[in-house]
């Protein structure tokens, strides 16, 4: 991983609620280390490995308060300004009776999806491309990049937390209920 500059510079990017560090307000965020996302068993946790699309992992995040999930960040940027930037790359993973695809497009104002199958499993692209998300086992994965080609690259590098090898597979299918938001917390 890499210096804790870096990882700090995040820290207080990371999101309030549904969104990614883009559209966040700072808001502090528990320190949380790779080794803890490891020991980690609520519900399945999923990354891009120590890098991904030239980019290094340089925090790994959890927020439990009004919001629910693990966050991986990859790469940095430099804010303008003092308004904060979002990282090349976030991966957030919610537990899926928290996030599901059932919350998009069901009130007026609700942000767009396209709806897909990705890896095998349930997901929707939202934000022109530049958000992904992915229904799979308990977990939802929500991938946020600056274009569409980034996050498909890094839906591709997704694998469980762990010592586990990399393989290119599919995804374990969603628990029953998940994308319809039937799961309980």
């Amino acid at each position: 991983m890499a210096g804790a500059g870096s990882a700090l510079a995040v820290l207080t990017l990371v999101g309030a609620g549904a969104g990614s560090a883009r559209d966040a307000e700072p808001v502090p965020a528990s320190r949380f280390t790779l080794d803890d996302a490891r020991a980690f068993e609520e519900y399945p946790l999923y990354f891009a490995g120590d890098r991904v699309d030239g980019h290094e992992l340089v925090a790994v995040l959890r927020r439990s308060d009004s919001a629910e999930f693990v966050s991986f960040v990859y790469g940095d940027c430099t804010p303008a300004d003092g308004m904060g930037c979002a990282p090349p790359i976030e991966i957030q993973v919610w537990p899926a009776c928290r996030r599901h695809l059932a919350l998009y497009g069901s009130a007026p104002g609700d942000p767009g999806l396209e709806r897909t199958t990705v890896r095998g499993v349930p997901a929707a692209v939202l934000d022109g491309g530049a958000q992904l998300e992915l229904q799979t086992g308990r977990s939802t994965i929500a991938v946020f990049g600056d274009s569409r080609g980034r996050v498909a690259r890094v839906a591709r590098a997704l694998r469980p937390v762990g010592d586990v090898p990399f393989a290119p597979q599919e995804l374990p299918p969603p628990e029953q209920g998940a994308p319809e938001s039937a799961l309980t917390c």
